[in-house]
């Protein structure tokens, strides 16, 4: 009976993630063929993945299983046939990225909104993109290599699923699977297989690094079994996408999610609904693309929280109270550079996730999700070729992170962008963040709160957003709209550059709200005697009084940072929810009611 599985780290790389996901997918298997349970939980342990079972599970049985697929080989154009039985059901590349293909345009032109009717493409199997890449690297002849020797020994199928499990039930292994399997049968499976770089992304171009130094150019070998293992995992669970680098370039990006403490039917059903409904778009370089697979999973994982489908459950509050990094660490990758028409490793990344993401209750879990919303629309509306790489970089590294203190540092940058688009009566509707995700996003820390809620931090916030978004000639849903105060440039710029000293900060500050009182003044002036008022917000020297006990209280250079991302943001409470003192500060701001754009 065994109650566990300990999948050791050994190649430090996605390697180790497909190997435990190449066991977890024969156990799975083995555990509904013999009508045992087949729930079991993935867990990070540092030195080694743990795969634990509800009950311990039978091993006599699975050793009586008869063979089955535990991954299909894989078929291209150009995949040689030969050696592989033609009775076997095989994955059609070629057919699977056509439907891909069909529906990703349906998608397009229904801007995201799809249709469930007959007449609407279904959509494609979500490990098409994994088929691609083999293909597209040629490397259609290992997978089915590996494929081919495990069905060679179809017979002893069952006796080798049973001694993979009892192999790796001792956290420390006496006998390896191999060993095991030939006790009980009394045939070898194979030693060595040749790894190439998609399964062991140290090897350059099959061959490691120390001998590509060297003058022996032997192929990299590795054991069959875990090559094997590796292969099923990356085919089955791996995110795969080809990215834009220039005009008619095309990189490859293979990712792997990497459990923390997650079930593998909710691994499985988040992973596939991202593959197949939701996978990032890889025309818009790579930055965008990292961006979109952060945003996206952790909508995705939110959707499919595992306190969401135990609501009616007597206790699903373990699940609460858990950010999203609780459940998987992450991404590790490996970037693929195209060399004409063979690609090499390029880069070895990993990609975190957003720690402040923690809903406490469905409330808030719901919360989170249009906070998802609207960093996605502000993402999708940026790319690479239309100069936008420093502002997706940026992003990248703030989402990619678990502080939340990287999205100011982006945050500054794209202050000044937005500013400049709203300059331009020519360009495309600008997306700002709100505050209202602004408040979601800094709920959780108490210092954040207590800054943003201030009535005079508020008001000074509000005076920065008249003087820079909502200023000079807005658009409308009605038209173009001239307002009659002018727009100031650069303001995010400079009080970030004089956040670094706190009485830069002050000095800067203060001659901002003199400038913002006497533009005021000037525009009150001139409407006296007209039916029209002012419509800004008017800050007191109590105002700047307070900011300052502010910045002694806490960091000047968070409260800076929170007077940027607030004053440059999408204003949309209430007249009755904004700070007393406020003359009109209900402000309309037309200019952000923009479609939202699913691509």
């Amino acid at each position: 009976m065994i109650k566990a599985l300990f999948i050791p780290k050994k190649f430090n790389t996605y390697a180790d993630t497909f190997l435990l996901l190449g066991v977890a997918q024969i156990a799975e298997d083995a555990l509904r063929r013999t009508k045992q349970k087949i729930e079991m939980q993935l867990l990070d342990q540092g030195p080694h993945y743990l795969i634990q079972f509800p009950k311990p599970i039978n091993l006599q049985a699975i050793s009586q299983l008869t063979y089955t697929n535990p991954f299909p080989p894989v078929r291209g154009q150009k995949t040689d046939w030969n050696s592989i039985p033609q009775e076997t059901t095989f994955f059609d590349v070629v057919k699977q990225s056509e439907k891909r293909k069909l529906y990703r345009e349906y998608q397009y032109q229904t801007g995201g909104k799809t249709q469930w009717n007959e007449e609407a493409p279904k959509p494609p199997d979500p490990r098409t993109q994994n088929g691609a890449i083999l293909i597209s690297m040629r490397h259609d002849r290992n997978h089915n290599s590996l494929w081919l020797e495990s069905w060679q020994r179809k017979d002893d199928y069952g006796v080798l699923v049973a001694s993979l499990l009892e192999a790796f039930s001792q956290e420390v292994s006496a006998q390896s699977a191999a060993d095991l399997f030939q006790q009980k049968t009394g045939s070898q499976l194979p030693d060595l297989a040749s790894a190439v770089k998609i399964y062991l992304p140290t090897a350059v171009q099959g061959v490691n690094r120390i001998k590509a130094d060297g003058n022996k150019t032997d192929t990299q070998k590795v054991d069959w079994l875990s090559l094997w293992l590796i292969a099923n995992g990356l085919f089955e669970f791996a995110l795969a996408e080809r990215i834009k680098i220039t005009e008619g370039v095309y990189d490859w990006r293979v990712t792997a999610l990497e459990p923390q403490d997650i079930s593998l039917e909710t691994y499985r059903k988040t992973l596939d609904d991202l593959r197949q409904f939701h996978p990032p778009s890889g025309g818009h370089g790579i930055a965008r693309f990292d961006a979109e697979l952060v945003l996206k999973f952790c909508k995705q994982l939110l959707e499919n929280h595992p306190a969401k489908a135990k609501e009616k459950s007597e206790n699903p509050f373990d699940f609460w109270r858990k950010s999203v990094n609780d459940f998987v660490c992450g991404f590790r990758g490996t970037h693929f550079g195209s060399k004409g028409q063979v690609y090499g490793v390029k880069e070895l990344f990993s990609l975190g996730l957003p720690g402040w993401i923690c809903p406490d209750n469905h409330r808030e879990l719901l919360d989170y999700l249009d906070v998802l919303k609207e960093h996605l629309s502000v993402i999708m509306s940026l790319s690479a070729e239309e100069g936008h790489s420093e502002l997706l970089a940026s992003y990248r590294d703030f989402i990619t992170g678990t502080n939340i203190q990287g999205f100011f540092r982006f945050q500054v940058s794209y202050a000044d962008y937005v500013v400049k688009r709203l300059a331009d009566p020519q360009a495309r509707p600008t997306r700002l963040f709100s505050t209202y995700g602004l408040d979601i996003m800094t709920k959780k820390d108490k210092d954040f709160t207590k800054i943003t809620k201030d009535p005079s931090f508020l008001r000074i916030a509000k005076a920065i957003n008249q003087a820079t978004v909502y200023a000079g000639k807005v658009k409308t849903k009605t038209g173009i709209k001239e307002l009659e105060w002018q727009r100031n440039y650069g303001l995010a710029q400079q009080l970030s550059s004089q956040s670094g000293s706190k009485k830069d900060f002050v000095c800067a500050i203060a001659d901002f709200l003199a400038k913002y009182e006497h533009e005021n003044l000037r525009i009150t002036d001139k409407l006296l005697g007209t039916e029209k008022s002012l419509m800004r917000v008017w800050t007191t020297k109590e105002d700047l009084d307070r900011l300052i006990e502010l910045i002694e209280e806490f960091d000047h250079v968070l409260v800076a940072n929170l007077l940027i991302a607030y004053g440059y943001a999408k204003w949309n409470k209430a007249k009755d929810d904004l700070p007393e003192g406020s003359v009109d500060a209900s402000v309309d701001q037309e200019i952000l009611e923009d479609s939202e754009e699913e691509l």
